[in-house]
């Protein structure tokens, strides 16, 4: 047996056995209650960062950040941490490898899992495959990009970035054999230490490529974003061009999964900085390779919501997934993904961000009322059952000083509550002052996760407490009345969403779902 052949065996039978021990934790994270339902989640085990996600031949491709052997941490978790700290010996080290989960789905609602697309090449010096994109390189095949991490470096101060080749489908995946194709070596003089999270545009028939990172001290100190020009048509070899973004603010750690766009006229520049993600808008500047910002903004207020991906689709459309991260005594399993989010930029530089609308495939049941007051009481929708819910709430004015939702068992409840110049909910604050205009408030509840969406601007991710089936729906106002324009509400349909439609390889047979 030649080593190729023994190498792609040893790699294959290490994917099984991750495989196996999804199969096993399956059942256990199935049967918690808390498991969001119509959320894009894994098999089972712990997900975080949507990776390589790509519209091709007809399907929406998702690919994830997963440690197929653990439900409790990240294989590599311990980075995303606000201070540095790093233990070889730590079991977020020694717990498991970071793979890519994969996914494919024709409609963003059912989805069917595919086999792990990327898994770590051990036998040369590779434990984790982190945050990345897929593209269909210059020769016309499939490629995934991303930050390769061994098992014993820092990540703070050493990273490489490494290349899988797919096939046609995007199913099977093998290491690139110019690995790594990019390397710290790349710049020079000039030191990016937390240097990670390729990510993929074009521009003018050029492509270019970007990264997250933080600028040595000793060359300012600036968290960055990086930018890299395409040389070849394989895109395994690459031109430093500079730096494309510095942040403003001096005390960021690092800019993580750092996204762009050209929306329009105008370019977005999407950013996990270790905290709530951020979003500029502005111009990139071609020849220079240098981007100017013109607004800033927050993309989700909670930081439960975190390392957002992007891609356009055959619509034309621009849609943002993010990880949902943060969930406490879970049982087999750990993340989902936020719902899929269109958005665009407004005419004045605010990020528009709406849910995708075939998500209106899942309304069941449908409660409406129109045009009536809510004064210093609450007005209630009975009848409801279940903890999977769409509110979309239209206020034409309000005065009152407090005024919201409350989602009612008879045990207690979830309140959504806006009061002075914030909102409350699930003990998750954000900045909101009414401004005496129309309001529409949309609300998607899927057990334990709570998305708002105010004016299709403002967004609020909280991971919320999981109530037994709410029984009414209720608006409030407290000291004041408001003006309702309308309320819906619908049960949503969220069974059978998940499939496991795919050929299972030789050795894998044990794995398709009963």
């Amino acid at each position: 047996m030649d080593k190729a052949t023994d190498f792609r065996n040893d790699f294959n039978e290490k994917k099984i056995r991750a495989l196996k021990a999804i199969q096993e934790a399956t059942p256990k994270a199935e049967a918690d209650a808390g498991r969001p339902a119509y959320h894009f989640h894994s098999p089972a085990q712990w997900m975080d960062d949507p990776n390589g996600i790509i519209y091709h031949r007809g399907y929406y491709h998702l690919m994830y950040s997963l440690n197929p052997f653990s439900s409790e941490h990240r294989a590599g978790m311990v980075y995303k941490t606000e201070s540095v700290s790093w233990q070889s010996e730590n079991k977020d080290w020694t717990g498991g490898v970071t793979v890519w989960g994969h996914a494919r789905s024709q409609d963003l609602i059912n989805w069917e899992h595919l086999p792990i697309a990327l898994y770590p090449s051990e036998n040369s010096g590779e434990q984790f495959c982190w945050f990345g994109c897929t593209v269909i390189n210059g020769e016309d095949t499939p490629m995934a990009i991303y930050t390769s991490i061994g098992p014993n470096k820092r990540p703070e101060d050493s990273a490489d970035q490494w290349a899988a080749l797919g096939d046609s489908d995007l199913i099977t995946w093998e290491p690139c054999p110019s690995n790594p194709i990019l390397s710290e070596s790349i710049h020079g003089k000039t030191r990016v230490i937390e240097w990670r999270d390729p990510f993929i545009f074009k521009e003018e028939g050029r492509t270019f490529l970007i990264l997250g990172g933080k600028l040595d001290p000793k060359d300012g100190g600036e968290a960055v974003i990086s930018i890299y020009e395409a040389q070849n048509k394989a895109y395994t070899k690459w031109k430093y061009r500079g730096i494309l973004f510095r942040h403003t603010r001096k005390s960021l750690r690092s800019i993580e999964c750092p996204n762009i766009a050209k929306l329009g006229s105008k370019w977005l520049i999407l950013l996990s900085p270790h905290g709530k993600v951020e979003y500029f808008v502005g111009q990139f500047d071609l020849q220079k390779c240098l981007f100017i910002s013109k607004g800033h903004g927050i993309v989700d207020w909670s930081t439960n919501f975190y390392a957002t991906n992007l891609l356009f689709d055959d619509k034309g459309r621009c849609i943002m997934w993010g990880c949902i991260e943060g969930f406490k005594q879970t049982s087999g399993w750990n993340g989902c993904l936020s719902l899929p989010r269109i958005i665009e930029i407004s005419s004045d530089d605010q990020l528009i961000q709406q849910p995708a609308p075939e998500l209106m495939a899942l309304r069941g049941s449908h409660f409406v009322r129109s045009h009536f007051d809510v004064e210093d009481e609450i007005q209630t929708f009975k009848g409801l059952k279940g903890n999977t819910f769409e509110i979309v709430v239209e206020l034409e004015t309000v005065k009152a000083r407090m005024f919201g939702i409350k989602l009612m068992n008879g045990k207690g409840g979830l309140d959504i509550t806006f009061s002075g110049d914030q909102l409350i909910a699930a003990g998750t604050y954000m900045p909101f002052v009414y401004d005496g205009r129309r309001l529409l408030l949309h609300v998607f509840l899927d057990k334990s996760v709570l998305e708002i969406f105010i004016n299709n601007k403002q967004c609020l991710t909280c991971i919320v407490e999981v109530h037994s089936d709410f029984l009414e729906v209720g608006l409030f106002a407290s000291e004041g009345k408001m003006r309702v324009g309308s309320v819906d509400v619908w049960e949503l349909v969220s069974s059978e969403l998940f499939s496991f439609n795919y050929e299972i390889p030789s050795g894998m047979n044990d794995y398709r779902k009963s």
